[in-house]
């Protein structure tokens, strides 16, 4: 006689360990999509800072070759040949300068006393895209460079007819400053600089 057959019973404990098999299999794979999103996001922030040194490097250089050039032009008196042009050893760098007359109350036909403005442009590619800062000074049309401050001074309190006196006047009447100028004007080759800087696309 033929016994009957009981079926089978699961085990629970197995199911329960399938279970936990499954949710550890899931809780990795997030946990390692949250770790590649974290990875990426220090990858795109190192990348980045990396990005804004060199772009600070490319401005420090431009600043200090316009200021080399702004020096070059003073010693030459801003006397240029070209308005345009290449920086030696550098040749993603280049100069352009211009300069016209600037409109100002120091301006006096009369003592011939006209103000020029200088100003300078250093240009350069970065990635495809023309980069340029702008140095800008005064100086006096007609004027030797560089002047001593005291014979500016003179220039612009008594007018460019003052430089012919004798030097005995000088020496017997020093100069000195009026009481009723609350600030001093001082203008050079590089006196006064105006420092800014661009990117176009």
């Amino acid at each position: 006689m033929q016994s009957p057959s009981i079926p089978l019973l699961e085990n629970p404990e197995s199911n329960s360990l399938k279970n936990e098999q499954g949710f550890s299999l899931l809780e990795v794979v997030v946990a390692l999509m949250i770790m590649a999103g974290g990875f990426l996001a220090v990858l795109n922030l190192f990348s980045g800072s990396v990005r804004s040194v060199d772009f600070s490097g490319q401005y420090l250089k431009a600043v200090t070759l316009a200021n080399s050039k702004m020096n070059e032009l003073e010693i030459q008196n801003f006397t240029v040949d070209d308005s345009s042009g290449n920086f030696k050893n550098e040749e993603n760098y280049r100069w352009e300068v211009d300069i016209s007359p600037y409109d100002s109350d120091l301006n006096n036909e009369e003592s011939g006393i006209q103000l020029q403005k200088i100003l300078l442009k250093v240009l350069w590619n970065d990635d495809g895209h023309t980069r340029n800062i702008e140095l800008a000074t005064l100086r006096l049309e007609g004027q030797t460079y560089p002047v001593a401050d005291t014979q500016m001074e003179r220039l612009f309190s008594g007018g460019a007819g003052s430089n012919n006196t004798d030097d005995e006047e000088e020496t017997e009447t020093p100069e000195t400053p009026t009481p009723n100028s609350g600030t001093s004007t001082n203008i050079s080759g590089s006196g006064q600089s105006i420092i800014s800087g661009s990117g176009t696309q």
